[in-house]
């Protein structure tokens, strides 16, 4: 009899179960592919090992901008990215098993069902089963891609994101379908692997998480890198050519267009996977956006809690972990809610774009309703010390607070490691610090965490380090 059975090993399920462990719980994990989930054998991890390479070749190729020349030509290995993406995929995956060993969970191997409150069935795959008994489960079965509108005979001329994981040669050219953080990060990868990069989508903006005007200011920065953008078109068919593929869409006035390249990848984002599992029988209450919860992870049925990306609220690794522990707190701790207010958003673009808290367009429509108004303060990197040291001054860090009150409702941030810089304003949400608060702090110099020193100034008067009147 176990405590808990988590249904899936990704980085909410692991990490709940983990917790619960660590809570004196008994704790089972079933898992029907790899331990890690989709982000670390398929999304988070190897991105980021491939956007590591890119950003070492094209530093390389640029090494004498900073007083270094390379003898010789700098060529790009393909296979010895891939096997080092690989590798680092191995050592997290062992990690997660190591951990799960040490903390004395139970892992079982095969795919799951839940015939009933309590009781959970693990299919293995050379065709045996066993039944689990258990307190409490743990719906936390992911997701998986979503797809074009195009008959599947199409689809089979596409590649998958896990595909553009595997490629042992660069493309000559690449057409990204979808302009959300997974289609701008391959679209920043293989562009300075060397391909030719277009990307289509149907809305105007990309990176829909972020704030508008982060979204703006990135276009024309992929633009000069040579990334091309189109909006507004409608996929409808996808067709072989003697040079690759085909992609014909419709145009938002009703005229055509095509556009070709070697490879199409598919990177329109996730949707929940429920992984076969009959949320029906259960009571579980869900619709195709994904499982209903609370504000702790509870579903509908007693004694079943659901997180992460099935839940479909946002996908985000970093979410379905915390999420896990609020579930596992709720069953064996002291209960808390799930609070979504303070989520850092993160495109590992080039350069990198990172949100947390409401963006402008939210706070101002807020601030209206209440007969109250915000405040908006930019400082641009190209007047920050290390990021001119850096040669790394494209972007700016925006802060949006309460005119009346400076407390920090927002933090966005386009430029060199927005992604790390961004749980200051994480912080600043969290503790309803005031702007003033910020600026008041000692920041090191140089340091680009100074570029939000200077924007905190700037909610209550002028930055610093950049003349009147001359905000971006």
């Amino acid at each position: 009899m176990y405590d808990l059975v988590v249904i899936g090993a990704g980085p909410g399920g692991y990490v709940a179960a983990l917790r619960a462990a660590q809570l004196g719980a008994k704790v089972a994990v079933v898992e029907r592919d790899k331990l890690g989930g989709c982000c670390l054998n398929r999304g988070c991890i190897p991105t980021k090992a491939l956007v590591r390479s890119a950003e070492v070749y094209t530093t390389v190729r640029e090494a004498e901008t900073y007083g270094t020349r390379v003898q010789g030509s700098v060529a790009l290995d393909m296979r010895a990215v891939m096997a080092r993406k690989r590798d680092v995929v191995a050592q997290l995956v062992g990690g997660v098993e190591r951990l799960l060993a040490a903390a004395d969970v139970d892992v079982y191997r095969g795919t799951a069902s839940v015939p009933a409150p309590g009781r959970v069935t693990v299919a293995r795959q050379d065709g045996s089963s066993e039944q689990l008994e258990t307190r409490h489960i743990i719906l936390a079965t992911g997701s998986k891609p979503k797809l074009p509108p195009v008959p599947e005979d199409h689809l089979r001329l596409t590649i998958s994101s896990d595909d553009a994981l595997e490629l042992e040669e660069v493309p000559a050219s690449m057409l990204i379908i979808g302009g959300g953080v997974l289609g701008v990060e391959f679209a920043c990868i293989y562009r300075a692997f060397g391909a030719e990069i277009r990307m289509i989508k149907r809305s105007p903006l990309l990176l829909p998480p972020v704030d508008e005007e982060i979204s703006r200011r990135i276009m024309p920065v992929l633009k000069k890198r040579g990334i091309k953008v189109n909006t507004g078109v409608f996929i409808k068919a996808i067709e072989e050519t003697s040079a690759g593929r085909r992609v014909i869409c419709d145009t938002k006035d009703g005229g055509e267009v095509s556009f070709e390249a070697e490879k199409v990848l598919v990177a329109m984002g996730r949707e929940p996977d429920f992984g076969d599992i009959d949320l029906d029988a259960l009571g579980v209450e869900h619709d195709r956006k994904g499982i209903k919860v609370d504000a702790r992870m509870r579903t509908t049925c007693a004694g079943v809690y659901a997180i992460g990306d099935v839940v479909g609220r946002t996908y985000l690794a970093s979410v379905a972990s915390h999420e896990g522990m609020v579930a596992v707190e709720d069953m064996f701790g002291e209960g808390r809610d799930m609070d979504y207010r303070v989520v850092p958003e993160v495109v590992f673009s080039s350069p990198e774009c990172a949100s947390v808290g409401l963006r402008e367009k939210e706070a101002a429509e807020r601030a209206a309703e209440t007969g109250r108004e915000v405040a908006v303060s930019k400082f641009p990197f190209s007047a920050n010390g290390k990021a001119v040291a850096m040669g790394e001054t494209t972007g700016l860090v925006k802060i949006i607070a309460d005119k009346a009150t400076g407390e920090v409702l927002g933090m966005h941030i386009l430029g060199p490691h927005a992604s790390d810089l961004i749980h200051e304003g994480a912080v600043a949400l969290k503790a309803r610090m005031k702007a003033e608060d910020l600026a008041r702090i000692v920041f090191a110099h140089p340091t680009l965490s100074e570029a939000v020193m200077e924007a905190a100034h700037g909610v209550g008067g002028e930055p610093l380090h950049i003349a009147a009147g001359r905000r971006p």
